[in-house]
C-alpha cells in the first residue's frame, strides 16, 4: 500500500512541475532548479550517493538513518535510472526505482515523507499540506549563496527558503507548525547536486540559524561512492 501510495503522489508532485514550467517557463526559479533541472549530468559512472538524515525534535523522537540512491545505466543523453533505500529497517519506505530520469528525485520523496508526518503530527490532511508546498513553489522562494565543506575544499551552493504555511488563513489548525521553513540547498559541484534538504520548526514566529528551534529535520548529503 505504502508502495503504490508513494508513486502516486511522486506522480503528482512531477506533473504539477511540468504544467507549471510548461506553462510559465521560468516563472519560479526553485521551481525549475527542482524540478525541471538535470541533477544527474554531473555523475559520469554507476554509484550510490548517500545521505545522512537527522531528525532532532522536542515534540517527536529524534533520530538518524540514511538514505541510498543507486544511480546506473548511464545514458549518452544525459539520462539515469534510479534505486532507492530510503530509510533503513522499520523506517524504510519501498520505493520503486524510477528510469530514465534527468533529475534527482530524492528531494520529491523528502517531501512526500514530510507531508505524511505532517498529516500524523497534526491530523490533517497531506493533500492539503502539498498543495500549500506547491503554492510555495511557484510563488518563489527566498535565495542566498552560501559555501558548503565538500572532500576539504569549499564548494559554491545556492540555498531556497519557503514557508509554505505562514499566510495560510486555516493555519490555527496546526498552529504549532505555521511558522515552518523548508530550506534547499544544490551545487553544481556535488554529484546529483541536491546537497541538503531541511525542514525547521522554529522555537518563536521567525528564526535564523542558530536560534532555538521544535524540529530540525534534514536529508544532507554525505557521498558518492562509484560502482554498484
Amino acid at each position: 500500500m505504502l508502495k503504490h501510495l508513494g508513486i502516486t503522489l511522486l506522480t503528482s508532485w512531477m506533473l504539477f512541475a511540468v504544467a507549471t514550467v510548461s506553462a510559465a517557463p521560468g516563472f519560479s526559479e526553485i521551481n525549475n532548479v527542482l524540478f525541471d533541472a538535470a541533477h544527474l549530468d554531473n555523475i559520469e559512472k554507476p554509484g550510490v550517493i548517500t545521505y545522512q538524515y537527522s531528525k532532532d525534535s522536542v515534540v517527536d523522537d529524534s533520530r538518524e538513518d540514511t538514505i541510498k540512491v543507486s544511480v546506473s545505466n548511464i545514458r549518452n543523453t544525459g539520462r539515469r535510472d534510479l534505486a532507492y533505500e530510503f530509510f533503513t529497517g522499520k523506517h524504510n519506505r519501498p520505493y520503486e526505482a524510477m528510469e530514465n530520469q534527468r533529475g534527482n528525485g530524492v528531494f520529491v520523496l523528502f517531501l512526500e515523507f514530510d507531508v505524511h508526518e505532517m498529516k500524523r503530527l497534526t491530523g490533517g490532511e497531506w493533500r492539503y499540506f502539498q498543495r500549500k508546498l506547491r503554492w510555495a513553489f511557484a510563488q518563489g522562494a527566498d535565495k542566498k549563496q552560501v559555501d558548503i565543506d565538500y572532500n576539504g575544499e569549499t564548494v559554491k551552493g545556492t540555498q531556497y527558503i519557503v514557508q509554505p504555511y505562514i499566510n495560510d488563513p486555516k493555519n490555527s489548525r496546526y498552529k504549532l507548525y505555521a511558522g515552518k521553513y523548508y530550506i534547499f540547498t544544490v551545487s553544481e559541484a556535488i554529484p546529483g547536486e541536491i546537497y541538503q534538504v531541511r525542514t525547521v520548526v522554529p522555537d518563536g514566529e521567525e528564526w535564523e540559524e542558530g536560534a532555538p528551534t521544535l524540529v530540525d529535520e534534514s536529508i544532507t548529503f554525505a557521498g558518492y561512492n562509484e560502482g554498484l
